[in-house]
């Protein structure tokens, strides 16, 4: 399985001031929830949220939220740094010749969301006060207005076919 994000902010015409292209991690946590998935346990992806931290990721990869703590000069993030993903913002696909089914998620926090330096993103999966981190992903810090639109585009893979050269 692979990810890849792109992170986009907009001014109020809808030109890109701010764009970032990053790999992302799988949390412990989101391996879990699509192990889940096998026993009709595991909840769907239901929201993309944003956070302060450009901590690296540990070698456990234990992260189970993103962060809205000041950092340095930098105030937390006003809220809601979360924002639903509507099922029509996935997209899914398959490639034969690569082997792969391809899922493609949109998600954007409004003008009044996450206003200030937005430096992590992630996938969700909330039920009610109840949410487990998917992914996680660190970029270069980005300054978000109360005049920007935030959107990230997720593309994220999953292999099929004789997987033995994984292991």
């Amino acid at each position: 399985m692979r990810a890849h994000v792109i992170v986009e902010l907009r001014d109020k015409s809808g030109g890109i001031i701010e764009r970032r292209s990053v790999h992302n991690s799988v949390m412990k946590s989101g391996a879990q929830l699509l192990a889940n998935l096998f026993s009709g346990t595991g909840g769907p992806i239901t929201h993309m949220g944003v956070g302060t931290s450009d901590t690296a990721e540990s070698d456990s990869f234990s992260t189970t939220g993103l962060t809205n703590t000041g950092v340095g000069d930098a105030a937390p993030l006003t809220s809601p740094t979360e924002a639903a993903i509507p099922k029509e913002a996935f997209t899914i696909t398959l490639d034969e010749l690569k082997r792969v089914v391809r899922v493609k998620i949109r998600g954007t926090l409004p003008n009044n969301a996450a206003v200030g330096t937005v430096r992590e993103a992630g996938l969700l999966s909330r039920s009610g006060a109840t949410a487990v981190l998917y992914n996680r992903v660190i970029f270069a810090p980005i300054s978000k207005g109360n005049d920007h639109e935030l959107t990230l585009f997720w593309e994220v893979t999953f292999p099929y076919g004789d997987l033995q050269w994984i292991f």
